[in-house]
């Protein structure tokens, strides 16, 4: 029994070194969430068995510090939120990495091309859909954007004028830790986590927006190398118990 329960503690602890290894890679990814892998003790006919690895959670509800961004059109998140995004299935992601730019065609996407949804001008309820930014307006052609803190979209032309584009919606869910991660920074909603409820910023639990910022990582790298030694003991442990139990088993055959 030792040597199964040993090799369910390898496979565990390999687990959360994969989780720890990954945290530590994603120290510097803008919109990363730590995850920590969860373990449950085992039992077979009320006997202790080892231990069962339940996955990784990511640690959604802990915010990134907030860092200048590489556009002033960047948005970082301070609260619950979530950027709402579309793929090119036109599937929902959600993100809490604000990369924005302008694409040809005049959407506004993120860095991987997702578009961002949101209310179109003149609307703050109802249906969200990606945010286009017309390319001409009355005789003159798209010159600038402007993005502000409640992520109202604000398009200049080059006959002067200024027009209101719409307003980048935010996301929040009755279970976010019930959302599946797809890359560490893009996740869908899942019938866990509920369907998303849309907002604005500054309102309700969907937190504030700082335009012309990011928010980054929220790996604590002190805490991870931490982790790590402690996983390399328990890994090394459970070895120990296997090179045992086979030494036993050879000297047991070697006798018989």
């Amino acid at each position: 029994m030792s040597f199964t329960i040993a090799v369910r503690g390898l496979n565990a602890v390999s687990a959360q070194l994969n989780t720890i290894s990954n945290n530590i890679a994603n120290a510097d990814t803008v919109g990363y969430k730590s995850g920590r892998e969860n373990f449950s003790a085992l039992y077979v006919d009320g006997v202790g068995n080892g231990v069962l690895d339940q996955g990784a959670q990511q640690s959604l509800g802990t915010n990134g510090s907030v860092v200048n961004g590489s556009s002033s059109l960047d948005l970082a998140i301070s609260g619950k939120g979530f950027f709402v995004l579309q793929d090119t299935n036109g599937s929902q992601k959600f993100s809490r990495a604000g990369y924005v730019q302008v694409d040809k065609d005049g959407y506004l996407v993120n860095n991987n091309g997702l578009k961002y949804e949101g209310y179109a001008a003149g609307s703050t309820g109802g249906a969200v859909s990606p945010l286009l930014i017309p390319q001409t307006q009355n005789n003159g052609t798209l010159s600038g954007v402007n993005l502000d803190e409640k992520g109202n979209v604000q398009a200049t032309y080059t006959n002067g004028e200024t027009v209101p584009s719409g307003q980048v919606v935010l996301a929040s869910f009755a279970n976010m830790d019930q959302l599946q991660s797809e890359d560490g920074t893009v996740w869908r909603a899942t019938q866990s986590s509920g369907a998303p409820q849309f907002g604005i910023a500054q309102t309700g639990v969907f937190g504030s927006l700082h335009n012309g910022s990011l928010e980054s990582s929220n790996v604590d790298l002190t805490s991870e190398l931490v982790n790590l030694m402690s996983a390399q003991r328990n890994y090394q442990a459970n070895t120990k118990v296997i090179s045992t139990d086979s030494s036993m088993f050879t000297a047991l055959f070697q006798a018989i």
